[in-house]
C-alpha cells in the first residue's frame, strides 16, 4: 500500500548538501586581493591560521550545527509529512531540500552580517584599517560568494 512513499523516503539517502565557497569562479573583484580567491579566503577564515595569526571563523560548521539543531528534523517532518499525507512526489521533495539550502545559505551571511560576537574579532591593527570590527566582512563579497547546493547521487 504505501510502496511508492516507501521508495520516496529511501530515495532521501540519495541526496547530500553542500554548503561553501563552491562556485568554478570565486575570484575577488577588489584589487587588494593579493591574488586570494574568496574560496581560498573562506577556507583560511575557517580553520584560522596560526603563521598569519587569524584565529578560526568557522561560519560553515556554525551553519552546519544550527542545520543540525533547528532545520533537518523540521525539513525531514515537512516531506515525510508531503509524501505521504500530500502525495508529493521527487519534485517537491527536491523544492523542500532546496528551501532548505537556502535557509543555510542566508543563515551562514547572517552570521557574518549580524557581528553579534560570534566571530573572533579582528585584530586592532585590521580592526584600524577596515575602520571598525566586522570579522570576515569589508566589502561583502565573501559573504555574497557563499553557496548551497542540492546534490543527486543517481
Amino acid at each position: 500500500m504505501f510502496e511508492k512513499e516507501s521508495e520516496l523516503i529511501e530515495s532521501l539517502s540519495k541526496y547530500s548538501i553542500e554548503i561553501g565557497v563552491i562556485s568554478e569562479d570565486t575570484g575577488r573583484k577588489e584589487t587588494v586581493s593579493y591574488g586570494i580567491t574568496n574560496a581560498e579566503l573562506m577556507q583560511i577564515h575557517e580553520n584560522g591560521s596560526p603563521i598569519k595569526n587569524i584565529p578560526a571563523r568557522p561560519v560553515l560548521d556554525l551553519t552546519i550545527m544550527w542545520t543540525e539543531q533547528h532545520l533537518i528534523k523540521r525539513v525531514l517532518d515537512s516531506i515525510i509529512e508531503g509524501v505521504f499525507e500530500k502525495n508529493w512526489g521527487k519534485v517537491e521533495i527536491e523544492r523542500e531540500l532546496s528551501r532548505m539550502c537556502i535557509r543555510m545559505e542566508n543563515h551562514a551571511r547572517e552570521i557574518i552580517y549580524d557581528n553579534d560576537g560570534t566571530l573572533a574579532p579582528n585584530s586592532p591593527r585590521v580592526a584600524k584599517r577596515k575602520k571598525g570590527n566586522h570579522p570576515l566582512f569589508d566589502t561583502g563579497q565573501l559573504a555574497r560568494s557563499i553557496t548551497c547546493k542540492l546534490c543527486i547521487k543517481n
